[in-house]
């Protein structure tokens, strides 16, 4: 991508400029995600400072360094990124693109910038490498520490999808719209002729909700208030909500790469999956399945009695 001409800096906020929070509440937070886009939306996130009032310093936002990709999209303003010197400094600002309305970010090995020229609305959808590929046809060496036009790396396939986002006026319309332009290809991607979603994402989709609402307790309750809550409302910790996700996690990654005839062994996938080594993995599927790992993977293959198990994909 050619980068467009540098733009006067003296029109532009320091990016290290100090400003207040504009209330008590963040202007942004994370939606929960549909379930039938389990596995392909890490995370949803919108803000909206339409209404506000707020000066250059305050329309800034700051990003870490991240493994994830990101499509992100505006309403009512436009965004501009920073671009850094050679030493690491904060320098001038450019365009993040000919078109800066709907942008992928590529996976980003520093902190970046962002600023937003007038108050509106923004809505950003976070995704893995393996998705950015598989799903959206992206190639994430390409846009690593990029900011992309959307429309140049998606392909017109995908513009209905960008279109619906960009004039989605609300969170609502925003979930309606990735269930309903990203959904039917995730499903076939899985060999799923229908969007509605399996027991199995419903499941994993209730665990995230938990989770979601965990991070919304923690705005005015102590961390042991909030595990409290988490086990009075739920019946467990999120914890051990987590950990049987994750289990469950592995046991289908194996399946997919048995069907698939992918060579494995289950100390790789242990340490693919977040568990300690091989023993804690073994331990975790005893404790949740009644069954070692081999022989749940025959036994889900063969057995009648594992029927529940394969209509849980």
């Amino acid at each position: 991508m050619d980068i467009a001409p540098l733009l006067s800096p003296l029109a532009y906020p320091d990016p290290l400029a100090r400003a207040p929070r504009v209330g008590p509440e963040d202007t942004g937070h994370i939606l929960p995600t549909p379930p039938v886009l389990q596995g392909a939306v890490v995370a949803a996130i919108s803000r909206d400072t339409r209404g506000l009032t707020m000066n250059d310093a305050q329309r800034l936002t700051h990003f870490p360094a991240s493994p994830l990709m990101s499509l992100s999209w505006f309403q009512h303003t436009e965004a501009s990124m920073i671009e850094r010197g050679d030493a690491q400094q904060l320098s001038s600002w450019r365009p993040s693109g000919t078109d800066s309305t709907v942008v992928i970010s590529g996976s980003q090995s520093r902190p970046s910038v962002c600023w937003a020229h007038e108050n509106g609305r923004a809505g950003m959808i976070c995704f893995t490498a393996d998705i950015a590929r598989t799903l959206f046809g992206i190639d994430p060496a390409a846009v690593h520490d990029r900011f992309v036009p959307a429309h140049e790396v998606m392909g017109a396939t995908w513009s209905p999808l960008l279109d619906a986002l960009v004039w989605s006026p609300d969170d609502a319309a925003t979930l309606a719209a990735l269930r309903d332009h990203i959904a039917p290809r995730w499903q076939a991607l899985h060999g799923r002729s229908t969007t509605a979603p399996s027991l199995r994402q419903l499941g994993r989709h209730w665990v995230e909700r938990l989770a979601w609402q965990a991070h919304e307790w923690r705005r005015t309750h102590s961390p042991r208030q909030v595990e409290r809550r988490v086990k009075a409302f739920s019946g467990r910790s999120l914890r051990d909500w987590q950990s049987l996700v994750r289990t469950e996690g592995l046991f289908f990654a194996a399946r997919e790469r048995y069907e698939t005839g992918q060579p494995f062994d289950w100390a790789t996938l242990a340490l693919d999956h977040g568990f300690a080594d091989q023993s804690h993995l073994v331990r975790a599927t005893r404790h949740i399945a009644g069954f070692s790992p081999g022989e749940f993977a025959e036994r889900f293959e063969h057995d009648e009695s594992f029927w529940m198990y394969r209509l849980w994909i």
